[in-house]
Formats: C-alpha cells, structure tokens, sequence
C-alpha cells in the first residue's frame, strides 16, 4: 500500500499538480505535501517529500514577482513530514540533506517595528539567504530564519531537535539550544567529534 501511494500515486498526482522551474528525476512527492508558486522553486534527481510538507515562495507579500527560482532543492533530499519551508528570495538546500518533521525554514519574517499598525499589515522584513550544505541534518522542529542576513549551515552540519538558529553553523558541527549554539564539533586530526565547553561568565573580574 505505501509503495502504491508513494511511487505510483504520488508520483502522478504530483506531476500534475506541480510545474517546477527545474524537476529532476526520480522525486517522489506525496499526495497531501501543498505547494504553492511551484514556477519559483527547482528540485534536483530523487528528492522525497513527505506527507503534509508545505513549500510557499508567497507571491502576495512581495512587491514584484521574483525573477528566478527562489527555493532550490538539491539531490536526494529528504524532507520530514509536516515541514515548512517559505522563500522569497533565495533558499538553497544542496545535496543530501536530511529534515526531521516539522522543520521551519525562511529567508524572512513579518515586520512588526510600528505597534500602531496591526503586524499582519506591516509586510516582511528585509530579505536573507539561506544555504544548507551537503550533507547536513536539521532535526525535528527546528527553526532556521534568515531574515535581513545571510545564514549557512555548513556541510555535515547537525540542527539539533527544537533548535532556533539564527547565525551560521560551521561545517561538521553539532547547534543546540534557543538560540542555537556550538555544542560539538567534529575533530579532524583525531577523527571523533569532541564536545564545545562554553567559555565561562566572568563575576567581578574573576574567572
């Protein structure tokens, strides 16, 4: 029952129902993901969507309709169910990644600067970019937002379940925490991952 829904059904109703800038090969997207502004978005060679993914470049917030893919997703990709991706400038997820459910990712966020004015009125912020490398893993309720910066995760990275981040993460490192902060990191001349010991608060100038 599941291969029918995932590699027959799926397969067909996505192919009619989505029109990517760029769909490779071998991507299965189930049934119930919901894609919206599909033209906007590239998807390289067997990538999975699973179910109730939502994938928006969201047209009505912008001032002018971009001029290019914003949200491009590499190969064999696997994005976790109940995932929510929002690009309106540039989302670039290379090869290889692996989401958790109910991941967050954004290149922006809606103002709220002006208290008189209700923030559903205020439109977004400025814009980010957002690059996730090869490799990396972004965990279960993760929330990354690249609003009015740049963000990277770094190949082989590791977004550690209901993780906030909003800065880059080195490559071959381990964020935990609200917001996200180097708990590990992987050491290349011993070949193991070795934890990150937080500098300590210095009270009245000692240690």
């Amino acid at each position: 029952m599941n291969f029918f829904r995932l590699m027959i059904y799926s397969r067909a109703t996505s192919a009619l129902k989505h029109s990517f800038a760029r769909r490779g090969r071998g991507v299965v997207i189930d049934h119930t993901a919901c894609i919206q502004s599909s033209g906007f978005m590239t998807i390289d060679d067997f990538t999975w969507l699973q179910r109730y993914v939502q994938l928006t470049a969201p047209l009505i917030e912008m001032k002018t309709p971009p001029s290019g893919p914003v949200l491009k997703i590499g190969k064999r990709v696997q994005i976790g169910p109940r995932c929510f991706f929002s690009a309106v400038h540039d989302i670039s997820i290379e090869d290889d990644v692996l989401f958790g459910p109910n991941v967050y990712i954004a290149d922006h966020t809606h103002a709220y600067e002006a208290p008189e004015t209700p923030i559903k009125d205020q439109g977004l912020t400025p814009y980010g970019r957002l690059r996730i490398g090869t490799g990396a893993w972004i965990g279960t309720n993760a929330v990354i937002i690249a609003a009015g910066k740049d963000i990277t995760i770094g190949p082989g990275a590791v977004v550690s379940a209901n993780s906030v981040v909003t800065h880059s993460v080195p490559a071959r490192s381990v964020v935990a925490g609200s917001p996200a902060r180097v708990i590990k990191r992987y050491d290349e001349a011993v070949g193991r991952w070795r934890p990150v010991i937080p500098a300590r608060r210095r009270v009245g100038g000692a240690a």
